[in-house]
């Protein structure tokens, strides 16, 4: 269920080239694509899916009608797109100043579909006022989610968020219409670092326990444990 579409970009026609080729990659620091569910579930793919299936016999039909039950119709490729993962370390792009992120988890036989909100985000509350919600900084940096190995996590299973790398093209600066109060500088994305965040007056790193449960509010960070699931099942490199 994890297979994409791509493009290869190859120095010559001749197929034997394919290998050495290398995938074209979007703005957002990521390889263009579709997935194998958009492929399965989209009507104007037919043409592809029989070569797939039939021609090339790359994907057998048990696992495109298996894909095809768990389409959903949203946008893929851009910006505002589901951003489809099915491991820890995976590259993905997040825009700092966006109030939420779509995200699809790819697991053997099933996807996870959740909405994570305010992820560059953070909360503050003084005098018993109702809380107000910052974003200090805007930009786009390409990240990945990690297990956590943090003591405070010990026998959890909690999701961390890396910072990989700016976008040259939508480097990291501070919000213009940022009105709180004064930014720590462990706030600012820092490349090869964790997602940094504030909660209850302290910079703490971005995390989600996807086992935690709320009798008042739903866990959207429960699909995360689709990633814990693969790489128990298959194991995850750094």
């Amino acid at each position: 269920l994890s297979g994409e579409l791509r493009f290869r970009l190859t120095a010559s026609r001749n197929p034997a080239s394919f290998p050495f080729g290398l995938d074209l990659m979007t703005k957002r620091g990521v390889p263009w694509s579709v997935p194998l569910p958009v492929v399965a579930g989209n009507r104007s793919f037919a043409p592809i899916r029989h070569i797939l299936t039939t021609v090339d016999a790359t994907v057998p039909q048990q696992v495109m009608d298996i894909a095809r039950n768990h389409h959903q119709k949203s946008h893929s490729g851009d910006v505002a797109g589901t951003r489809h993962l099915y491991a820890f370390f995976q590259p993905f792009d997040l825009a700092l100043d966006r109030n939420y992120v779509a995200f699809a988890f790819v697991g053997k036989e099933s996807i996870a579909y959740t909405t994570l909100q305010h992820i560059a985000s953070f909360q503050t509350r003084r005098n018993g006022e109702a809380p107000q919600l910052y974003t200090p900084f805007s930009g786009t940096v390409l990240c990945c989610f990690e297990p956590s190995s943090l003591p405070e996590h010990s026998g959890k299973r909690v999701a961390l968020i890396r910072v990989l790398r700016a976008l040259a093209w939508d480097p990291i600066r501070p919000n213009p219409s940022y009105n709180g109060p004064p930014v720590p500088p462990e706030l600012c994305p820092q490349e090869g670092q964790l997602l940094m965040t504030r909660r209850f007056w302290k910079s703490q790193a971005w995390a989600r326990d996807v086992d935690k449960h709320s009798s008042k509010l739903e866990n959207r960070a429960k699909a995360l444990g689709t990633l814990f699931d693969n790489a128990r099942e298959y194991g995850s490199s750094t």
